[in-house]
């Protein structure tokens, strides 16, 4: 309502009242604005026409980074596929390490057992001839104990020698 009494009273309803108002606003905004293009119109020439090589340099930046990244990821899945390829050439080698030693293993084992089946039948010989020793020597014993029981003194020490060891011979060779 008040509107329309304003519109009465003067100069129109769109018109202001005091046009000098106006006019004097006008020329500030205008002045103002002249200044801002005078002084920050090249500034923001410069600003805009400088954005699309800012962008561009941008642009190429990040598509520089994305193909490092991509020579990088490359560079890593070749280096797992190598890495998988090295295990399993290690795993490999392991393998066959262990079947050699394996096999040392066994034949130091079988070289072994032969030697201490050798050192047995060594000292089996050895036993055996001292057994052999030992019962010549007491067969003798006896035999001479028997021959001076039986014959007293009727034989010299030769005779009875002879007689012992022909003994012992007989003894030896039904053993």
């Amino acid at each position: 309502m008040l509107a329309l009494l304003a519109a009465e009273e003067g100069n129109g309803y769109w018109l202001p009242h005091d046009i000098n108002e106006v006019i004097w606003g006008t020329l500030a905004f205008a002045i103002v604005f002249g200044l801002l293009i005078w002084k920050a119109g090249p500034a923001i020439k410069t600003a805009l026409a400088a954005r699309p090589a800012r962008i561009k340099e941008e642009l190429d930046t990040a598509a520089a980074a994305r193909s490092t990244a991509e020579k990088s990821f490359a560079d890593v899945k070749a280096a797992l596929a190598d890495s998988d390829k090295e295990a399993a050439r290690i795993l490999e080698e392991a393998r066959e390490t262990a079947s050699k030693v394996g096999a040392d293993i066994v034949a130091r084992a079988h070289t072994d057992a032969a030697a201490i089946k050798e050192r047995g039948q060594v000292e089996i010989q050895s036993a055996r001839r001292q057994a052999q020793a030992d019962l010549t020597a007491e067969v003798s014993r006896l035999a001479l104990g028997a021959a001076e029981k039986v014959i007293e003194s009727n034989l010299s020490e030769a005779t009875q020698q002879a007689l012992v060891e022909s003994y012992i011979s007989q003894v030896g060779a039904a053993n």
